[in-house]
């Protein structure tokens, strides 16, 4: 008979956790689920007093950085190794935001497409490689935000948003298993449409109401849906699962395939 106790796998005590795009929306769910399971959370985002709000709030440490610039990067995970820790290293990547990009487009924006993967997929091999080597002989585990777009056709003003995130689901799936060996687990969260405050502050009634009539549950996706995935794979009960994507859509994913309203941001 078991004796495991399924409790005590979801503590984070004496965990160390860096949190990349902390400052709001996903990413503060994202921290308060980990330090209410115990984490010591690091604050990480482009705006220092985002960081710092955050941080104050859940009893965490505030770093700005660029996550696109590789000496911020560089910089945040030497001083993350220095930090005493009882357990492996964890970190959760939230950025990654949309850029319209149009492919039919009277004039092409070649500038967009760039700075489209440089904040969705370029930072992403960055966060690899530095919290790989700040994780040490320790292990850890590293959780993206992926999206539903990366796995399912999309075309319109999100094709580039979605051919980046395709490609930060594959970087993931090929990190995982170069890194299994390190005892490191990577794994991908890919919501669906989410009520983050910047989509609800940009979007009205009308367009949620269009939206959730598409999604098989009826709803769109809360923050505190996509953070609680996160804690699953962030904590001992997913001590076996790496590389893989879990799309928390709703049921978005399935069949859906075209073009869609994106939501102004």
């Amino acid at each position: 008979m078991s004796s495991t106790d399924y409790t005590q796998m979801l503590s984070l005590r004496g965990r160390v956790f860096v949190v990349l795009g902390a400052g709001q929306g996903i990413g503060e769910e994202v921290v308060r689920a980990l330090s209410q399971c115990g984490a010591s959370v690091v604050c990480v985002d482009s705006v220092l007093a985002r960081a710092e709000q955050v941080a104050a709030a859940h009893g965490g440490v505030a770093m700005a950085a660029d996550v696109t610039n590789p000496d911020d990067m560089r910089r945040v995970f030497g001083e993350v190794a220095k930090m005493h820790s009882d357990g492996p290293l964890g970190i959760v990547n939230v950025v990654g935001m949309v850029i319209r990009n149009e492919l039919q487009a009277e004039d092409e924006d070649k500038g967009s497409w760039k700075r489209q993967f440089e904040l969705v997929l370029d930072h992403a091999w960055l966060t690899l490689h530095f919290g790989a080597k700040a994780m040490g002989d320790k292990g850890g585990c590293m959780v993206f935000i992926g999206s539903i777009a990366g796995h399912v056709v999309r075309s319109g003003a999100a094709l580039a948003y979605a051919s980046a995130k395709a490609g930060l689901h594959h970087l993931v799936k090929g990190a995982a298993h170069e890194l299994a060996r390190s005892n490191i687990r990577v794994n991908v969260v890919a919501p669906g449409l989410t009520r983050t405050p910047r989509l609800v502050a940009n979007n009205a009634a009308q367009y949620w109401e269009q939206e959730s009539a598409r999604i098989p549950m009826g709803r769109p996706g809360e923050t505190s849906d996509v953070a609680s995935a996160v804690l699953y794979l962030a904590s001992p009960l997913a001590a076996y699962v790496t590389g893989n994507v879990i799309a928390v859509d709703g049921g978005s994913s399935l069949g859906a395939v075209g073009a869609f309203k994106l939501a102004a941001s």
